[in-house]
């Protein structure tokens, strides 16, 4: 047997024996149909992974970013039309790590990478081969990781690699690996609550753990002929943010040419043995904003040039196309870049540049005129690999910074300053407010590690407080917390929820202690009424006389009011 069955039949329970079945050999075609079949299987299961995020605020986004992750895997694999598992799981590690968002989708791409190690050249993969790259994955997602915590993602992705490797030293086929590994995945995730107390405390399972489950749980399923055991629950207060993800996204890709002229080229080129240096200097010199990252194998490219077809004929001397876009950006971007230029004048070049990641046209607009090129992202919407790798390669500066300003986006921005061919330092901002205290700090004279060093300092010298509404019933770090009510978070903890903005706000101030700052300065978000803002700031005022107040309007989503104390 070649070919998987689709997915609809393969959703409910079958007829054919299981043992019939977990003898099929998995051959290339057979394994991007069961990865084809485990992605449309974990879509339903988005909204309720997304639900599992520890804190009760809108910006739970795991499920989304291994989804987004899981596709740009599966078209770059369907792009390869490979004839061997080794090719085939090469070529989605290729797109995995291009498309990877978030801790969840940077760990997911790890899962890819060790797979194709351990497949190499083989022309089908068998249990023995499933266990190795279940195992090198989960080594290389334990070192990917800066402080390895246990309860999550990683330590699932450790117990399926143990019990796949157990189960194949008794029975070699692929679809027994597949079942212990799915009733190791299903168990582990179970206990991640007792291994995390802060998940316990939440009342939820690890999300990334989950995610790792209904996938392994998806491949099990074709591999023995029969429906996933993990059913997608009901969840709906997740929903709207898929969707709304989903648009961002798009509005991501329509903003991808925001220094182009002429026309914005893509594509993917593949070949036995690419001499990739000349071919990046012949495309270079075909046009401006040029980002080609690759190997000998294939190797993608993004440029702007007023000649697309010459762009296309040079590519072509080097190997096969595929994945061609060809967007005119002109007209779009005409008025933006006069808009740059006479902004460019009126303030020093900078011989570092920056790359900042933001969501809110407010803050977005900081950023800008702080000197920074602005990766549009935050909660919600994480940026993908290539969506930073981008920004940095279109910058003239050899010399490159970035900040993050979110957790989960730090790893992301990691990867992608690795796969730079600048020089590239990430300062590890885990919010907006710390990157704006890090901007505030660089030095026009100073090099590119001591900017990085004094930018990282400046980091502790700033409280980040945020604003949101719970999406759930949760109880957090002690504080209980009902669904409609407003939270405070202080550097990511939540410290307290009332009934009242106003309330939660000087709460949330009382829990930082503003008496030996200085500063306090308020972004507010999209959609909160002036009035309100002007009110709570003359109650500030009243309560600490000696605080300095700015108000900033942020405009970003989901986040009434985000603080900086400082």
């Amino acid at each position: 047997m070649e070919h998987c069955e689709p997915a609809t039949e393969l959703a409910g329970q079958r007829s054919e024996p299981i043992e019939s079945h977990a003898d099929i050999i998995w051959t290339a075609p057979f394994l991007l149909c069961a990865l084809e079949t485990a992605v449309e299987r974990f879509r339903p299961h988005v909204a309720s992974i997304n639900a599992l995020n520890v804190f009760p605020v809108p910006d739970g986004d795991t499920g989304t970013n291994m989804l987004l992750t899981l596709e740009s895997a599966i078209r770059a694999a369907q792009s390869a039309r490979a004839e061997t598992v080794g090719t085939l799981l090469r070529e989605a590690t290729r797109g995995a790590l291009m498309g990877a968002r978030g801790n969840s989708g940077v760990i997911l791409y790890q899962l890819f990478a060790g797979l194709s190690e351990a497949a190499n050249d083989q022309t089908i993969l068998d249990g023995a081969a499933l266990a190795r790259g279940l195992t090198r994955a989960a080594q290389l997602a334990y070192q990917a990781v800066l402080n390895p915590v246990e309860g999550t993602m990683l330590t699932v992705l450790r117990e399926v690699a143990q019990a796949a490797t157990e189960a194949v030293e008794s029975d070699p086929r692929i679809a027994a690996a597949l079942v212990a590994a799915r009733h190791a995945a299903i168990e582990t995730v179970r206990r991640t609550p007792e291994m995390l107390p802060i998940l316990k405390q939440a009342g939820v399972v690890d999300a990334g753990g989950q995610g790792v489950a209904v996938l392994i749980d998806a491949l099990a399923a074709s591999a023995t002929g029969t429906a996933p055991v993990i059913e997608a629950p009901a969840v709906q207060v997740a929903e709207g943010h898929v969707a709304e993800a989903m648009e961002f996204l798009d509005r991501l890709h329509e903003l991808h040419g925001e220094e182009a002229f002429g026309y914005c080229t893509n594509f993917v080129l593949s070949g036995e043995d690419i001499p990739v240096e000349e071919f990046k200097r012949q495309i270079q010199e075909l046009g401006a904003s040029a980002v080609v990252v690759g190997d000998r194998h294939m190797v993608k490219v993004h440029l702007h040039t007023q000649h697309p077809g010459l762009v296309l004929e040079t590519a072509l001397a080097f190997g096969e196309l595929y994945d061609v876009r060809i967007d005119n950006m002109a007209a779009q971007t005409r008025k933006l870049v006069a808009e740059r230029e006479a902004a460019r004048a009126h303030r020093p070049e900078i011989p570092i540049g920056i790359v900042a990641v933001a969501n809110g046209e407010g803050l977005i607009r900081v950023f800008e005129g702080l000197g920074a090129t602005v990766v549009p992202g935050g909660a919600t919407m994480n940026p993908s690999t290539e969506d930073i790798l981008s920004a940095i390669e279109r910058l003239p500066q050899e010399e490159v910074i970035v900040l993050p300003n979110d957790s989960n986006i730090v790893p992301t921005a990691q990867q992608a300053a690795r796969l730079a061919h600048k020089r590239v330092r990430v300062v590890p901002s885990r919010s907006v407010q710390q990157g704006i205290a890090a901007l505030a700090a660089f030095n026009f004279a100073a090099g590119l590690d001591e900017n990085a060093a004094a930018m990282s300092q400046a980091l502790e010298h700033v409280r980040s407080l945020a604003l949101t509404q719970a999406t759930r019933d949760a109880t957090v770090n002690s504080v209980a917390v009902k669904k409609g009510q407003f939270i405070g978070l202080l550097d990511d903890h939540v410290v307290v929820a009332t009934d009242d903005l106003a309330g939660t706000a000087i709460a949330l101030l009382e829990a930082a202690d503003p008496s030996s700052a200085e500063l306090l300065t308020i972004f507010t978000g999209k959609g909160i009424a002036t009035d309100t803002v002007q009110a709570l700031a003359e109650t500030i005022r009243k309560r600490w006389p000696h605080l300095e107040i700015e108000v900033v309007a942020g405009g970003q989503p989901h986040y009434p009011l985000l603080m900086a104390l400082e």
